[in-house]
């Protein structure tokens, strides 16, 4: 398996293969992304929380340039600030985000670029799938974790988690599979709350990023609601 973080992975399966667009929901990549940075930089052990606070605890080097420039932005806040910051001024970067994670992808030989134009005049640019073993490989693995049980490592976890948070289960597994397996979800995210083998810091980081999430992405959606009508 190609070396991929969790926001490179749930990007990845966000996108259609074959037509190169989002299929999320709206706002769910927004933060989704910004919660899969912050959940690998506590998987990595480089922050943790003090007193509600997200506080730097590793200054070492991360091999993987999206994830040290956005470590970088913590070590240069003038102060401790809250995950929901975080969550949100990183989501307000969902465009560089994004473009960080495609060109990594299409680097890899995982996504291919096919520029468009939209009236003529506005980038309206498609991101197909190329090489899909990658995904495949990772579809595969998850389905086998929701349906038959098998020990997720503490990565996937988190990856089962913000997938359920964001939306995505239906797209990730399929219609059939998504809707049979439901409660096996909801038991592994519950199970990642309780684990003793995985640290108070991630639990914490894990449980505080997924409820804020789904306040997040919904109170978005409400808002963007309200102003269209």
């Amino acid at each position: 398996m190609i070396d991929l973080n969790l926001a490179d992975k749930l990007l990845l399966l966000a996108l259609d293969d074959e037509k190169g667009t989002f299929v999320s929901g709206p706002f769910a990549l927004t933060y989704g992304l910004a919660g899969a940075i912050l959940l690998e930089l506590s998987l990595k052990e480089c922050i943790k929380i003090v007193d509600k606070k997200v506080v730097v605890n590793n200054l070492k080097r991360i091999d993987d340039a999206l994830l040290d420039s956005y470590l970088q932005l913590l070590v240069r806040s003038k102060k401790n600030r809250s995950l929901k910051y975080w969550v949100e001024k990183f989501g307000n970067k969902e465009r560089l985000i994004k473009k960080e994670i495609l060109d990594k992808l299409i680097l890899k030989g995982i996504l291919a670029k096919r520029e468009q134009k939209f009236l003529w005049v506005f980038n309206n640019d498609k991101f197909p799938t190329v090489n899909s073993k990658p995904e495949n490989i990772l579809r595969k693995r998850l389905c086998e974790i929701i349906e038959y049980s098998k020990k997720p490592t503490l990565e996937e976890l988190m990856l089962i988690s913000l997938i359920d948070t964001c939306g995505l289960n239906r797209i990730v597994y399929g219609k059939d599979r998504s809707k049979r397996c439901k409660g096996n979800i909801k038991a592994i995210i519950a199970d990642a709350k309780n684990s003793s083998a995985i640290s108070a810091t991630i639990k914490e980081v894990h449980e505080v990023i997924l409820a804020m999430l789904v306040v997040i992405i919904s109170s978005s959606i409400a808002t963007t609601t309200v102003t269209n009508n």
